[in-house]
Order: C-alpha cells, then structure tokens, then sequence
C-alpha cells in the first residue's frame, strides 16, 4: 500500500480535486466513512459524480488521500513553528501549540484518523507509525545530546501523543475552548516535572 499521489496538472484540476477532498473531510468527519457516500461528497462540493472519477477511484481512495494530506500539512506546520529552536523543551512546546492551532482550524482530524483503525487497520497503523518513528529519532537525538533524560524514546513520544490527543479533544472538540499559552505552559510543566511534589521522599 503506497500514499496515493493523484495531483492533478491543470489549476482547474488542482482546485477541482481540492473542492473534492474538502466535502470529504467534512463528510467523513462528520457522518463516519460508513456512513458517508461519493454522491454527498460530490454535491457537497459542486462536482459531478462522472468527475469525481477523474481523481479518485474509489470512497477508500479519497479517504486514504485525505488522511495522508491532512497528516501531512499537520507535520509541516510541526516543522514550521519548531525551525530554529535548539532547546528540546522549547521545542516540544512549540510543537504542541503548532498541533492545537492545526486541531482548530482542522477539527474533524480527530474524527478521520480514529474512523481509519476501522476503515484500514494497516492504514491506520502506518500513519500512525510514520508520524511517531520521525518524533522518536528527534527525542533519541536530544537524549545524546543530553538536552533531556535518557528514556525510552519510544515511550516518550507514545505518551507525548496520547497526552495531545485527548487534551485536544477536551478542549478543542468539546469545548471549543482556546488552548492559550497558560495551558499550553500547564503541559509543559507536567512533562518536565512530573506529578510528584518536591518535597516527597520515597520511603
């Protein structure tokens, strides 16, 4: 299985293939993928039934397109907001925010990935993995630079992951809360400091 890679020569194509993905991630978000067909994403977007073969072969195709495109534009703005800083935790920070304001402007992200364990368990896992094994080679960088603890990366980043992701859900999916730099700084402390007090002593 390979990411669908379907782009279009023509800016009318580009625009027409784009009309399609977006009734899609609204579509999919909101009714689930089983519940969703081709023709409420074509009249959702303006384009014909006939038309929507032009770019995708299937309900599965759009789908697998759009989670790869919406993971992606996710991992740029990642890259974007965290270029140039060196300190891990600074790092790790403007990673978080970068997530939450990708999650506002692209809530239904929490609906798709989630509905692709059900649509693929492959596809679901690779995505899922392809977005961790970059985050842990970063986080085993910084550990033998001794920017942070010498841990398991790979349980790090897992617990960094479910950490966001219901955090974001919380705050950005239910109670459309704005996840400010206060609780953006919340986070952070508990993942330099843990949840023991200072004073406590082990017996």
């Amino acid at each position: 299985m390979s990411e669908p890679n379907l782009i279009p020569k023509t800016n009318r194509g580009i625009q027409t293939r784009n009309k399609l993905l977006r009734s899609a991630e609204y579509i999919f978000g909101k009714n689930g993928y089983h519940n969703s067909s081709i023709t409420e994403i074509t009249q959702r977007a303006g384009v014909s039934l006939g038309n929507f073969y032009t770019y995708f072969e299937s309900k599965y195709q759009i789908f697998e397109c759009l989670l790869w495109e919406m993971q992606s534009e996710l991992i740029k703005l990642i890259k974007v907001r965290t270029a140039g800083i060196e300190n891990r935790i600074e790092m790790e920070r403007a990673g978080f925010k970068a997530l939450f304001e990708f999650l506002k402007k692209r809530p239904y992200w929490y609906s798709l990935f989630p509905q692709a364990e059900y649509v693929d368990k492959k596809l679901h896992r690779k995505a899922l993995e392809k977005f961790a094994n970059s985050y842990i080679y970063r986080i085993q960088e910084s550990i033998e630079k001794d920017e942070i603890r010498k841990l398991n990366p790979e349980i790090l980043v897992y617990s960094f992951m479910g950490i966001t992701n219901y955090l974001g859900m919380k705050w950005v999916l239910w109670d459309k809360e704005e996840v400010d730099d206060k609780l953006i700084d919340e986070i952070m402390d508990f993942i330099k400091f843990g949840i023991a007090n200072q004073s406590y002593k082990e017996d």
